[in-house]
């Protein structure tokens, strides 16, 4: 509706960091209004649209355990800059709120009107605003719990965990073969060329499976950057444990990528990569940091919400099962990232490793398509990963064209629909037209927004004074003009008309 000074505020990062809850704060002037819910509305139609088979989709809202999806945290009207001039509303809107859910049923947004007649009149004579600050609990309670013991696996150092020995030992076994013997011409992650230059033993080079110890020349051949792994867990525990559960749950691929990785034909450090790619996915899904990406890179892509309720459903369902989600997910984007780096080293042998940062932003970038295409309602999905391109249409662009193209899986159904809705198919020359005419839509859009930006308080002010003024007169003509009944001539015409 006319009269919104702006879309959602930004939130501060205390507030952002509580998983499950988005804190949004609207404004408007008198006389216009503010729509609760509307942004979630819109992102949860787009998630209906895009996954039909999600059996949660569209639904508006997240069952909380503790009073209802959306809840107002403050609410005022009255003067914007002088705080003695302005009305607390929180109850009266949170109220307003609850009678609205009760008419038109959860997850519909509410609207809110910028008037007097709901709010009284703090400042007479004044240009007054409405403030509505609310949050939204899109999560359920076992989900945003499963989340949560997520976060604090990030979060606790793997340095000081209690089980650091432990899970570097069940590491150490899993992958003691493939750190046994690297390939013959090849390179140490540091430069050295030859066992003996490393401080290897004889049992080492010759392949003996021996037991790594807690610290070892074959660290380094596992992909870490020093013969003592724990300087490179200066991050969460998650990152080793998500390394231990690939090298367990996959240990003959997990052990082929790791020997792979030792060559002079892919060569880049494994352990290194995969702690990389643990920390790149936790921001991803808003788990380390302000959870918020601002450039253009991959790397600050962050994951829609229903994207991060897809991950918290499965680590709920999946919750006391030896299968952990977060680790399928992680083993499918490592062995991604490998065939990438290895299609790109072929293609151009003078790639070093001081060029895999790109490559691990394509990754990551091939892993948001995934997620904002496939439905996730299993850990197997996960493994759809290793089919996607990796050549050099890099990043998003190639993945999306090959995930349109798979109409025998489940993601093939919606490309189905819209090839026999007539949504798809057009020509090339149809579609440069469609998109030129969307871009002067949008520029449209955005020039009319400015200036009704600028002009908003004075049209919706202006706007809401006329009514008034018109609702005035109309109840005043009401009052002083006695309404005839109708003659008999009159209701016998009516009659034939309606005849």
């Amino acid at each position: 509706m006319a009269g919104a000074a702006g879309g959602a505020d930004a939130v501060p990062p205390a507030v952002r960091r509580q998983l499950g809850v988005s804190v949004q704060t609207l404004r408007c002037w008198e006389y216009g209004s503010v729509t609760l819910g509307a942004l979630e509305d819109q992102e949860e139609g787009a998630l209906s649209a895009s996954h039909p088979e999600n059996p949660h989709a569209g639904d508006g809202s997240a069952p909380a355990e503790d009073g209802g999806p959306i809840s107002v945290v403050s609410a005022f009207f009255g003067d914007p800059e002088d705080p003695v001039y302005r009305r607390d509303i929180t109850a009266e809107v949170q109220a307003l709120l609850v009678e609205g859910v009760a008419a038109q049923g959860p997850g519909r947004p509410i609207e809110v009107p910028a008037v007097t007649r709901l709010w009284g009149d703090p400042a007479r004579f004044r240009v007054k605003q409405l403030e509505v600050t609310y949050e939204h609990r899109w999560l359920s309670g076992g989900e945003r719990r499963a989340l949560e013991a997520l976060e604090r696996r990030v979060s606790e150092k793997a340095q000081v965990a209690p089980d650091l020995e432990e899970l570097l030992a069940r590491l150490g076994v899993a992958l003691q073969g493939a750190a046994g013997r690297r390939p013959s011409g090849s390179s140490t992650p540091g430069g050295a060329a030859t066992a003996s230059a490393s401080g290897m033993d004889a049992s080492t080079t010759s392949g003996a499976a021996a037991p790594l110890g807690a610290t070892s020349p074959r660290w380094r051949l596992l992909g870490f950057q020093s013969n003592d792994p724990r300087s490179d867990l200066r991050t969460g525990r998650l990152a080793l444990e998500a390394l231990v559960y690939f090298a367990e749950q996959y240990p003959q691929i997990a052990s082929r990528l790791v020997r792979e990785a030792q060559s002079n034909g892919i060569d880049y450090p494994f352990a290194v990569a995969s702690i990389n790619v643990t920390q790149l996915l936790a921001k991803y899904f808003g788990l380390v940091g302000d959870g918020c990406g601002a450039g253009g890179s991959a790397s600050s892509c962050v994951a829609p919400r229903r994207v991060v309720r897809n991950l918290a459903r499965l680590l709920a369902a999946y919750e006391g099962f030896e299968t952990d989600p977060f680790g399928e997910l992680q083993a499918a984007v490592m062995e991604h990232l490998h065939a990438r780096w290895h299609a790109k080293k072929e293609a151009d042998p003078l790639v070093t490793v001081m060029n895999f940062a790109p490559t691990l932003e394509e990754t990551l970038a091939s892993v948001h398509v995934f997620c904002l295409r496939a439905p996730l309602l299993s850990t197997t999905e996960f493994r759809r990963l290793l089919l996607l391109p990796v050549g050099s249409a890099g990043g998003g662009r190639g993945v999306g064209a090959w995930l349109h193209s798979d109409a025998k899986g489940r993601l093939g159904s919606t490309l189905r629909r819209q090839v026999s809705s007539g949504s798809v198919g057009r020509t090339p020359s149809d579609e440069d037209t469609g998109q030129t005419y969307e871009r002067l839509r949008s520029s449209a859009h955005s020039a009319v927004t400015t200036v009704s930006q600028t002009a908003g308080v004075f049209g919706t002010y202006l706007q809401g004074i006329l009514g008034d003024a018109a609702a005035a007169a109309v109840a005043a003509t009401a009052v002083t003009t006695p309404v005839a009944p109708p003659s008999p001539d009159a209701a016998g015409r009516r009659e034939s008309v309606a005849h």
